[in-house]
């Protein structure tokens, strides 16, 4: 009741300021647990599949667990597979779909070759594909538009450039393929919570180590490039307009990968941006709530004000970072003005 008090009050003050409150949402459209392959192959979202079982099952057992959904522009699946399966079909329409291992998944047959625990495939639209996979494995899919694709691309210095002329199978180090699985292991919590700036990462790293492999070497943003886009988020945030960084967009005008920007921010200030701005929103919540009057303003009232719209979350980080409840903080600044 109090989060959603607090949504309204942020909905409220959105409007006064003519700045639209985008509250993105993990949207599942399938969770389901799966006794037969025909209901399966039925019920899936977006995929045409056909899928065969190469052994059988007893009565008590299940055949997969799957959940799909979508976040903002992308969709987000998981899978876990408890029978030996003859797997083919097509992919979702209009979309790349790179599927990351989860930590059961050692080993797969797929399209003629032999993957493994480090490798991510890519299952392009209208292009059909065939697997055989074993007993138990998991994975994670993430879908993004081919639009999506050359945006990336072009953060890469390579706007024009055909995805499928890249290989479908491609290896990743340890460290981003665990990234991968923290990431979207939320998919397996009862609440599945995302980040957009989070997901933008993961999708830029992975499509960046799939170019390299393919023998293209992505563009590397000069300095100044880099920093002038750290300028313009610093200006931006000093005139009160944190609401609108968009870091995806600007890195995008100005042809700069993220991962260039999290140097230059960690250079700087020994934080990632998104880091920074949190950081920078809950200094703010707490220079208003020192000078606040408790008699006319609520700490929810402040946490609307500064974009915070998770109560718990809030509460926690503020905590973190300055060793007290925010609801003490205001009550501190009664007795510091009387």
């Amino acid at each position: 009741m109090m989060q959603s008090g607090v949504i309204e009050i942020a909905k409220r003050k959105a409007a006064l300021l003519n700045r639209p409150v985008y509250q993105p949402a993990f949207q599942a459209t399938l969770v389901a647990d799966f006794c037969h392959v025909d209901q399966l192959c039925h019920e899936v979202q977006y995929w045409d599949i056909q899928f065969q079982p190469l052994t059988a099952l007893s009565d008590d057992d299940r055949v997969a667990h799957i959940l799909q959904g979508t976040f903002a522009s992308f969709e987000l699946s998981y899978a876990r597979f408890h029978q030996n399966l003859d797997q083919r079909g097509a992919p979702p329409p209009g979309k790349l779909t790179f599927t990351i291992p989860g930590p059961t998944m050692s080993r797969l047959w797929w399209c003629g070759k032999e993957t493994a625990s480090d490798s991510v495939l890519v299952y392009y639209p209208g292009v059909e594909w065939r697997s055989i996979s074993g007993s138990d494995f998991e994975v994670y899919l993430l879908s993004i538009n081919l639009a999506d694709f050359a945006r990336y691309a072009a953060r890469f210095g390579a706007p024009d450039l055909n995805p499928y002329r890249l290989q479908t199978i491609f290896k990743v180090p340890d460290a981003l393929l665990s990234r991968a699985q923290n990431v979207l292991c939320s998919l397996n919590s009862p609440a599945p919570q995302f980040d957009t700036l989070t997901l933008d990462a993961l999708v830029e790293d992975l499509i960046g180590c799939w170019l390299a492999q393919a023998g293209l070497h992505p563009r590397a943003a000069g300095l100044h490039t880099s920093q002038r886009v750290l300028t313009r988020i610093l200006e931006m945030v000093d005139a009160g307009e944190i609401e609108d960084v968009r870091l995806p967009e600007l890195c995008a005008e100005a042809g700069l990968s993220r991962r260039a920007l999290e140097i230059a921010f960690k250079d700087r200030f020994g934080v990632g941006p998104a880091a920074f701005m949190k950081s920078w929103r809950l200094a703010q919540t707490r220079r208003q709530l020192l000078a606040a009057d408790p008699g006319k303003i609520t700490v929810a009232d402040v946490m609307a004000e500064q974009g915070f719209l998770h109560v718990g979350q809030f509460a926690t980080d503020y905590k973190r970072w300055f060793q007290e409840l925010p609801s003490q903080t205001l009550l501190r600044s009664s007795t510091t003005s009387s």
